[in-house]
Parts: structure tokens; sequence; C-alpha cells
């Protein structure tokens, strides 16, 4: 049963009839996971639409079938979980700024902040 919570993404496949080797398979993918994949107007692009849990799904196959392409199209589209940074320096006080940046993609900026509301200074 389709997840109806999520909202419906898009992700534009730009040359998309050129660069895979079947298109049905590729629909038959899409379908299989309750996702439609259709052709823009009759250019060579095409637009593949799903939920989130969906597409997740469908970009864990195409790894496996090593469609890298498509699967990071899919990766880029998908909303970037939130991190709570404050409750990652609470939990780990002796954490630098350098490793609170590489380990959550936070700016500096951000990581300076968690770290002042963590010690109590905000």
């Amino acid at each position: 049963m389709p997840n109806y919570t999520s909202k419906m993404l898009s992700i534009k496949l730009n040359n998309f009839i050129h660069r895979i080797d079947c298109k049905a398979t590729m629909i038959e993918l899409a379908t299989q996971h309750c996702c439609s994949l259709k052709r823009i107007r009759r250019s060579k692009n095409w637009l593949l639409m799903g939920n989130q849990s969906q597409l997740v799904e469908i970009s864990d196959k195409l790894r496996q079938k090593k469609a890298l392409w498509i699967a990071e199209a899919i990766d880029k589209a998908l909303p970037k979980p939130t991190i709570n940074l404050t409750l990652i320096m609470e939990s780990n006080p002796a954490m630098t700024v350098n490793r609170l940046m590489a380990e959550t993609g936070c700016t500096l900026i951000e990581a300076r902040g968690a770290i002042d509301t963590a010690e109590g200074f905000i």
C-alpha cells in the first residue's frame, strides 16, 4: 500500500532515453514500486514521480543494477534529514568543531552555534 502521508516528488531525468539500455525495464521497475515514469512532451527528458519511500526503494534497486546516474538524481531530489546539532553536542561534550562539521556536514557557523547553545552561552 503506498504511503500517502509523504508528498509526491518529481525527478527530471535529462537525456533519459539515450542513457539507459532498456526503457521497458525502467518503466516496469517504476510501476512495481507504485511510481510513474513518463516522457516530458516530445523531448528526450523523462519524469519519475513517486513518494519518498517509493523513490528510496527504486534508488536502492538501481544501485544494484549499476544505474547510478538515476539513483544519484533521486538522492539529490530527496529532502535531507534534519540533524539536531545541540543534542549531538550535549551527548558528546568533548566533540570538536571540526569533528562536528565532518560528521554532520554542517557549516562552521552552525557548529559554533550548537556548541554555544550546548554549553549554555546562548
